[in-house]
């Protein structure tokens, strides 16, 4: 999906205010600058970045002639000053009357007695700014009746495509109180501007739905917002951006192998070293580095013959992070944007741009919709008729258009067994998805977590085809061969342990950098010994480490105990260390397991996450925005992955390990460890 925004190229900010009449009918405004100063303060702040808007003409913002306004803004659709490539903010602030059976703006010089000579008709700002090839724009018009403009507004030509609000601050039959509009968007922005402010999300712009919710409340009794018709009322909109914007926890890939992008922290933990010179390529630490037998055996999965394989492992033995690697390092976006550090991957360990076609994560998924994300991403043309298309009517459209392609297409598919029916995806889909398994055209990568029956179980002979594993089943179901990563020769414990030392000499304020570096490699030989076959435990163990003040030795037992309990212990025992109070520690697992219950993508914040945790918690407590603004503000947050679902920001756990952890054992986490 295209990002909302990317095409504006200029952002205008144009504030027309008059505080001050010559005639004395119309008393002074002086609220009005305060009201520029804070939507300024806004739209021209530095932290936006490229979403920054400028402001032009100031000195319409200082009791501007009428004159001098008609002369701008006429100018901009006649000199061609704004194009299609624009986004503007316009704001006008003053007084208001009804004349002449239509509604004027009041201006300095304007004169009561001559109110269609010296003042200005709001219809023609508004079709002068309609004559603008403008594709994004807010205007607010805060004067008394400004509602009465709708009707001729309906008269203006529409434009197609264009996503305009026009907000007047009262009705036809309302008298405006002074600067009330701008004082609740006052009011709006400085709530944004808090830590509960990311309730709105960290997208980079504001829901209009949620901006015209919430600025409703804060209007004074009488006052209604009503957007003027043909305003776009939901959806983010360029012309909002959001203070809280924060990129994905995920690298930006192409759509269609976004799901399975590696996480930024990958990036910045692994090329840190290069970029200060302190690392060779084959050093722990380098980007990718590591389980090198492993991704020489992905890659030749998904670029030879066409097959399936079954990638599969324990909870945490990385063979999502495996997966991730693959489909990251074939992605056309990331080798372009970070062409000079993947040139320094060995070449044995990069696969072709472009080897993986289609990355689907299956977590929370019916097998009909994996189908119609496989078909949306390569374009296969599905017929449309009466209603959605079955997945029979897609299996048909993907077999014909799968037959008539001259190369092969390669399909990873991970999280098999988080899928919302993990059976039927395998029985139903994947099985189905190689249309002639004689002359096979589709590489299919599926990763899975390991469930295997016990050996007494298969020897008493009690398991039936119907009732095997997950993985086996769709081993079996798909005549593929099978790579467990967390068994030999793919699983190598070195591998962890330059993991865990990359985690604790790389992360920004760690003790473990500089001097603390000789105690790094014997802390990560520890961690490697003691957190069997799983990167998550080793992950949360280093971490938790690099987070302390001073560093802490492999000899000491008080944390090398808690990687005897696997990853309640090292989960129990980070949760200790970063907070302190036992009480806030509890609300601290209630939010995170209010988390844990949420499927596919994450749960969103506003008005979803906190009846959730009061849902979740046994004592009833109630939750609100201060709570989960404190939650993200603590280290727990790197226990969280944001992601964007649809135009919303969502919160999940980063491992599923983590989330059946939350909801069966939370109250383990909360008691002491056991002593002997």
């Amino acid at each position: 999906m295209t990002d909302v925004g990317h095409e504006v190229l200029r952002r205008h900010f144009v504030a027309i205010t008059t505080a001050s009449y010559r005639d004395p009918v119309w008393p002074a405004l002086p609220g009005v600058r305060d009201e520029v100063a804070t939507l300024k303060e806004w739209l021209g702040s530095s932290d936006l970045g490229e979403r920054r808007f400028n402001e032009v003409w100031p000195e319409l913002a200082e009791d501007p002639p009428e004159a001098l306004v008609r002369s701008h803004l006429t100018s901009l659709a006649r000199e061609r000053k704004w194009t299609d490539a624009d986004a503007a903010v316009v704001f006008v602030s003053g007084h208001g009357v009804e004349a002449n059976d239509t509604h004027y703006l009041i201006f300095t010089d304007s004169e009561y007695d001559m109110v269609s000579s010296t003042a200005l008709r709001t219809a023609d700002l508004i079709a002068w700014l309609n004559d603008t090839p403008v594709q994004h724009l807010l205007l607010i018009v805060d004067a008394c009746f400004a509602g009465g403009v709708a009707e001729e507004a309906l008269r203006l030509s529409k434009r197609p495509g264009r996503q305009w609000l026009v907000l007047p601050s009262a009705t036809r039959e309302e008298e405006a109180v002074e600067g009330a509009l701008t004082t609740a968007i006052s009011r709006f922005l400085k709530d944004l501007c808090t830590p509960e402010g990311r309730r709105y999300g960290e997208g980079p712009y504001i829901d209009v739905a949620d901006f015209l919710q919430d600025v409703q409340k804060m209007l004074g009794k009488g006052q209604t917002l009503r957007p003027l018709y043909g305003s776009r009322l939901f959806g983010p909109h360029v012309c909002l951006p959001n203070p809280h914007h924060r990129r994905r926890s995920a690298l930006e890939l192409e759509a269609a192998r976004q799901e399975l992008a590696l996480p930024h922290d990958e990036l910045t933990t692994h090329w840190a070293p290069r970029s200060r010179g302190v690392a060779r390529i084959d050093e722990p630490g380098w980007l990718f580095t590591g389980r090198r037998a492993l991704m020489r055996r992905l890659i030749a999965s998904a670029t030879g013959e066409p097959c399936a394989v079954i990638v599969s492992g324990g909870a945490g033995s990385g063979k999502s992070a495996a997966l991730a690697r693959l489909v990251t390092l074939s992605d056309q976006r990331f080798l372009e944007k970070y062409a000079h550090e993947v040139e320094q991957v060995p070449a044995d360990l990069r696969p072709p741009p472009g080897a993986v076609d289609v990355a689907v994560l299956a977590t929370g998924k019916l097998h009909s919709r994996v189908m119609s994300q496989i078909c949306s991403a390569l374009q296969v043309p599905v017929p449309t008729g009466a209603g959605e298309p079955t997945v029979d009517d897609q299996l048909a459209a993907w077999h014909a258009w799968l037959k008539d392609r001259g190369t092969p297409i390669t399909i990873v598919v991970d999280a098999l067994d988080e899928a919302a029916d993990p059976q039927a995806l395998v029985r139903e889909l994947l099985a189905y998805l190689e249309p002639d398994p004689a002359t096979p055209r589709l590489r299919l990568l599926v990763g899975v977590r390991s469930l295997a029956a016990t050996d007494d179980t298969r020897a008493r002979g009690t398991v039936q085809p119907e009732t095997l594993v997950l993985a086996d089943l769709a081993e079996r179901l798909l005549g593929a061969t099978r790579i467990a990563v967390d068994e030999a020769p793919w699983w190598d414990r070195r591998d962890v342990v330059a993991y865990v030392q990359s985690i604790l000499t790389l992360t920004p304020g760690s003790p473990y950098g500089g001097t603390g570096a000789d105690a790094a490699a014997t802390v990560a030989q520890a961690v490697g010994q003691r957190a069997g076959r799983s990167f998550l435990i080793a992950r949360i163990a280093a971490r938790s480490l690099a987070d302390r003040d001073e560093v802490v030795l492999a000899e000491d037992s008080s944390w090398l105990g808690a990687l005897d309990d696997g990853l309640l212990g090292v989960f129990r025992t980070d949760l200790r260390n970063s907070v302190k109070d036992p009480a806030e520690r509890r609300r601290a697992v209630v939010l995170m397991r209010a988390v844990a219950f949420a499927f596919g993508s994450g749960i969103p914040w506003r008005g979803i996450w906190p009846l959730m945790a009061h849902a979740v918690d046994d004592d009833g407590d109630y939750y609100g925005d201060s709570d989960i603004a404190w939650l993200l503000g603590t280290r727990l947050s790197a226990y969280l992955v944001t992601d964007r679902s649809e135009g919303t920001t969502v919160y999940r756990l980063f491992h599923d390990l983590l989330r059946s952890t939350l909801k069966e054992r939370w109250q383990e986490l909360l008691t002491d460890r056991p002593t002997a």
